[in-house]
């Protein structure tokens, strides 16, 4: 995906240039062998000057869509680097944005950094925004930023004298719907072609004589007795400068300053946003929040963390019901943590995140480590109740279990190197799941094996204790 905006007062054969020169250096960049389309967006439809997302007449986006990685020998960074370079060499852009485009939830997240100032005046947001743009240059990990609006945006506002157009029968509602049909247009019906959809006609006033403050003040009215007069007669018309969009939170005027990151954790990223912002002073009633992928990412950990905790409750009740025991289940809940240190270990050397794929695995982990140190504490059970010791029931539990322990163990974490060395396309989101995966059966199953028996053992050995100091 690449963004770019052009000035604020740029007019529509202006951007359809500097569109065609963005296309001409993405095709510089990548060869006509990689690219299969290219789509670029800009403008609007008549009477709607945005397009999707908040976006205005001088922004533009296109979507590009190259062959897969297996095909090309560069890698997608490296070709968003490249478009980079070349997009701040075009003169007229503010700002040139390049990321990655994926179909996921996020996808309808504007970027990763979304920094919202709130506030009552936009001048006062406006310069706000400047100072926090300043600041993000330098935070490590952000590739590009850009603002949802820009201020000093020229508008030319229409002044109705009431007591002159009352003179010729019109009212402001009647002179400011002449105007706007000669600016903005009217119906003129649809011009049908043989086997496509017809194609909408608009009548209006050419470029220069709707947009020039001295050709629109000699735009003929039409007064009620049927006679034509010119705008300037009953009107005045003020060149002013607004900003080129308006957002709103909470009935409070926003902006948001964007920021696109390179391959940093988010929660990295975030804290150097945030210590770049430290000390940025707000006037009164003027606040910033942090949205974007930070916000989700809290919301959906957060959600992911109270389902683990209530499957820990659910999982320790369980097996004290089976085992009839508190006690028990403490030895065998003891491999969960233990396979959480071959996934730290997992994710550190393969160069993973932490991200939801990679919590998922850990809950995936947990539901397969658990199981060794059920087979080796029942079988320890069983064994005592065919009458052997505590020492010799553990031993044979560990000598009779290990096999079928470490195939179980072993077939998944083979059955998870494809997804963990990426070897198809699209797969690579789950890459960090399956890498938990495996780090953690490899360490959790060996550490299984040595400390669920001896827990066992010292738990097993404090109660025969207790009970035989009870009876005695």
């Amino acid at each position: 995906m690449v963004n770019f905006e052009a000035q604020p007062n740029i007019d529509d054969p202006e951007m359809m240039q500097l569109a065609e020169k963005v296309e001409q250096e993405i095709n510089k960049e990548i060869p006509k062998k990689w690219m299969l389309t290219m789509s670029t967006v800009i403008g609007s439809e008549p009477g709607v000057k945005s397009f999707g997302a908040s976006r205005l007449l001088q922004q533009g986006k296109i979507t590009v869509n190259i062959i897969d990685r297996f095909q090309r020998n560069r890698t997608i960074y490296n070709i968003e680097d490249g478009i980079r370079t070349r997009l701040k060499k075009i003169p007229g852009l503010i700002s040139s944005n390049v990321t990655e485009f994926g179909a996921t939830p996020l996808s309808s997240i504007r970027s990763t950094v979304d920094v919202m100032i709130t506030g009552p005046d936009t001048s006062v947001l406006d310069k706000l925004a400047d100072e926090v743009l300043v600041r993000l240059e330098n935070v490590k990990g952000l590739t590009g930023t850009e603002r949802t609006w820009q201020g000093m945006s020229q508008r030319i506002n229409l002044d109705v004298d009431s007591s002159k157009a009352r003179l010729y029968g019109l009212t402001a509602g009647d002179i400011a719907l002449q105007v706007a049909s000669a600016v903005g247009g009217l119906s003129g019906g649809n011009l049908r072609i043989t086997g496509e959809n017809p194609v909408s006609i608009r009548v209006r006033l050419i470029p220069f004589q709707r947009s020039d403050p001295e050709q629109l003040k000699a735009l003929s009215i039409r007064a009620k007795d049927g006679k034509r007069i010119p705008l300037l007669s009953v009107a005045q018309l003020e060149t002013a400068y607004v900003s080129t969009a308006e957002t709103h939170q909470g009935l409070l005027p926003t902006i948001d300053v964007l920021g696109y990151r390179r391959n940093i954790a988010v929660t990295h990223l975030h804290d150097n946003v945030k210590a770049a912002l430290t000390d940025l002073a707000l006037p009164r009633g003027y606040h910033i929040s942090y949205e974007g992928e930070i916000k989700q990412m809290n919301e959906s950990f957060t959600r992911l963390a109270k389902a683990l905790a209530l499957g820990l409750a659910f999982l320790f009740l369980m097996l004290a019901i089976a085992f009839k025991s508190f006690l028990d289940p403490l030895a065998i809940m003891i491999s969960l943590p233990l396979g959480v240190i071959g996934a730290a270990w997992a994710m550190m050397i393969a160069g993973k995140h932490g991200c939801m794929p990679s919590f998922m695995g850990f809950i995936l982990l947990m539901g397969i480590v658990v199981n060794n140190g059920i087979l080796l504490v029942d079988f320890t059970k069983t064994g005592i109740r065919q009458g052997k010791n505590l020492r010799e029931a553990i031993l044979d539990a560990v000598r009779h279990r290990t096999r079928p322990i470490l195939m179980t163990a072993g077939a998944s974490a083979v059955g998870m190197l494809p997804i963990a060395l990426e070897w198809s396309v699209g797969i690579e989101r789950l890459s960090p799941m399956a890498v938990v995966a495996i780090g953690g059966l490899i360490t959790g199953t060996f550490l299984t094996l040595l400390v669920v028996p001896v827990l066992f053992h010292l738990l097993e050995s404090g109660r025969q204790r207790i009970k035989l100091w009870y009876h005695g």
